[in-house]
């Protein structure tokens, strides 16, 4: 096992741009522990300070919490604190230049969210530079509230000499910077991982530590197993699992329907409503979400942004009470759409408590939406009536968005002496606690956690919510590699993925907007393009393969698609313990959003006996898939049950090998196998 140590710097005294050196070496004295277990305690003699390291096991996986302590009498400033440096990975056999890792890591953006790639060391610029220290280094970092818009912060170095695979997870809400490099001289050397949320070179942070001040870094997991991406990705769905802070009301994911994707466009309204409320109800959905639109005034509501008061002319008499009442009758939970963090400059909130945003150099931050700083008793104290009202009008789930990132950091309450970079930190932990608080208070209720689709979904941020949104991708067919690599990221129950037959095009949206049962020329190429099951099919496939939100003018639906939709809810429900328990495999391999051909994702549940596997057929027309599931099921395996049941579909196992007809190009189908 590699060593772990701490990376740590003070006063600005090294600038050195990599972290391949033993910044400490002998100026450190262990106090106690053996850095491998429990507490482990060092001395600094030379800053009258000292670190704790705390470690905690769970299964495989390693936690640790680095905490600093100014025993001196003088203030500390301090401009980096690690929350993990391991190294020592390869100090024995091949070089680590020579071919020998392959490093794994996951690009993430708006609408394609959860892109895995790997390259080998040398590939992506770690290479022995001679004859000092090795100053070459391959870094993943994000600024800012969005977590994880440009990389999830995750890292997986895989060795092909042991055939084990370290990992490595940096959990926090704002800025995270992770580096791989090598430590030592010339050959005497192996690769190291640093990761930090408080780096200078990352947001500018730093913290001055008075005489007896502690700073706790934020947390860090790492881990070593047999095995590759699989083995890797199983371990940290266990500790995620372990380590999430809700649960749901009923012990299992419920199936949402929610109106805004490829369907009503946040512009709902009573006559709008109700055909999809029926449709969903008769397809077996649980919760019915209303997405935006259902507050402020008709056609602004976006100026309203943080008062969050119904628009009840939208929905009739009874006004929003009314709906809700109506999705209840129908056996469905009532959910609606907030983004709390937010409120509009023209809010009647902003206007009454300017005080009340946040701000970076004095300025609001952001143009029209700002963000609201919950560091703030009258923010904490607004937003609490307000989920109090909507939780006694019957409101059971909500979809919270964040649809915009605060940069950097923002500035400290009060002329408080710290870096912004840290008190955005402390309004994220605050953020979290009143999340905490809401849920704690309103039995029953879940809270999705959405940001332009998954551009906040680190680990931390996730597991204070139920249900974590993977994608605003609009089109079907582009989103198996995104489920594919979000569920690498996150447990399966946790990831909550479109279904949206009968999709309304954004650009598209005014006419398709009409009142059901209107069809306009645009409807009607949707409704046609539907006729075969096909599209229906696909969709419902991604949906099965983590927590499915359902969409789409299914009110348009004839007899052919209705039964799709149903049969595949009904097929879901029957195996969400199933999906709790599994950890996600790649028959086939990862897929990208630009390939066509197959791409392949298995649910393994090994407890169970089950392996739950869809196959996409992507803009390609072959109609034949051949996957070899022998690293996965016994010789005594069979196929339980297959969706859909479509004209020219086709499957069999044989010794370990399944194979899959489609009749055309863009098709997609789920398997059941008994292991």
């Amino acid at each position: 096992m590699p060593t772990p140590s701490f990376y740590l710097n003070f006063n600005a005294e090294s600038c050195a741009p990599y972290h391949n050196d033993d910044v400490w070496g002998d100026r450190t004295e262990l106090i106690s522990g053996d850095g491998k277990t429990g507490d482990t305690i060092w001395k600094l003699p030379a800053h009258n300070a000292t670190v704790t390291e705390s470690r905690e096991s769970f299964g495989g996986t390693t936690r640790l919490t680095t905490t600093l302590r100014n025993d001196g009498d003088t203030p500390l400033l301090v401009d980096c604190l690690s929350s993990a440096f391991v190294t020592g990975i390869g100090a024995e056999g091949k070089r680590w230049y020579e071919d020998r890792f392959i490093i794994h890591y996951c690009h993430s953006v708006w609408q394609g969210e959860g892109q895995w790639r790997k390259a080998t060391a040398e590939e992506l610029g770690l290479y022995p530079t001679y004859n000092h220290g090795h100053q070459t280094a391959f870094r993943l970092y994000s600024e800012g509230s969005w977590t994880t818009s440009r990389h999830y912060p995750l890292i997986l170095i895989e060795d092909t000499e042991t055939g084990e695979t370290h990992y490595f997870e940096i959990l926090t809400g704002s800025n995270w910077y992770i580096e791989v490099s090598a430590k030592g001289y010339m050959d005497n050397s192996a690769l190291c991982v640093l990761l930090t949320a408080a780096f200078e070179k990352n947001g500018g942070w730093y913290k001055e530590l008075g005489a007896g001040e502690t700073y706790t870094a934020a947390p860090a997991v790492y881990g070593c197993v047999k095995g590759g991406f699989e083995a890797a990705v199983a371990e940290l769905t266990a500790y995620k699992r372990a380590t999430y802070h809700t649960a749901f009301p009923t012990g299992q994911v419920p199936v949402c329907f929610n109106d805004y994707m490829n369907c009503l466009w946040a512009q709902p309204s009573r006559d709008r409503l109700m055909p999809l409320i029926e449709s969903a109800a008769e397809a077996g959905c649980e919760v019915f979400c209303i997405d935006a639109g259902w507050f402020g005034r008709r056609g602004e509501w976006y100026k309203h942004n943080g008062d969050w008061q119904p628009c009840d002319e939208l929905f009739g008499e009874g006004g929003l009470q009314g709906i809700l009442d109506e999705i209840k009758s129908r056996g469905m939970l009532p959910g609606v759409w907030l983004e709390i963090e937010t409120a509009d400059a023209s809010s009647d909130f902003a206007k009454a408590h300017p005080e009340a945003l946040l701000t970076r150099h004095g300025r609001p931050i952001g143009r029209g939406q700002c963000f609201v700083d919950f560091r703030q008793q009258v923010v904490r104290d607004h937003l609490m009536k307000v989920f109090d009202d909507l939780y006694n009008m019957g409101v059971r789930f909500i979809k919270n968005d964040y649809n915009h990132s605060t940069g950097i950091g923002i500035d400290p309450l009060n002329g408080e002496d710290k870096s912004m970079a840290e008190a955005l930190r402390d309004h994220t932990e605050a953020f979290y606690a009143f999340v905490d608080e809401v849920i704690a208070t309103h039995p029953g209720l879940m809270i999705e956690n959405c940001g332009s689709g998954a551009m906040r979904c680190d680990h931390t941020t996730l597991s204070h919510f139920h249900i974590q949104s993977t994608s605003d991708q609009e089109y079907y067919d582009r989103y198996p590699s995104i489920i594919q690599g979000m569920v690498a990221c996150m447990p399966p129950e946790r990831a909550g993925i479109w279904a949206y037959p009968y999709p309304v095009d954004f650009h598209q949206m005014p006419e398709q907007g009409d009142v059901f049962p209107v069809v306009g020329e645009n409807v009607k190429a949707t409704i046609r393009s539907c006729a075969d099951g096909w599209q229906t099919a696909y969709n419902m496939v991604n949906g099965m393969m983590g927590a499915m939100y359902l969409s789409g003018r299914i009110c348009y639906a004839d007899e052919l698609n209705k039964k799709l939709i149903s049969d595949a809810i009904a097929i879901y429900k029957d195996n969400r313990a199933t999906l709790a328990g599994a950890v996600p495999v790649y028959p086939t391999g990862l897929s990208r959003m630009s390939d066509g051909g197959h791409a392949t994702l298995g649910l393994l549940n090994k407890a169970a006996g089950k392996l739950l596997l869809a196959i996409w057929q992507t803009r390609t027309e072959d109609t034949d898939v051949a996957v070899d599931l022998t690293p996965y099921i016994t010789d005594h395996a069979q196929v339980t049950r297959t969706y859909p049941e479509l004209a020219g579909f086709d499957c069999s196992l044989n010794d370990g090998h399944l194979t899959v007809g489609c009749p055309k190009g863009n098709c997609a189908a789920y398997v059941e196998i008994s292991l």
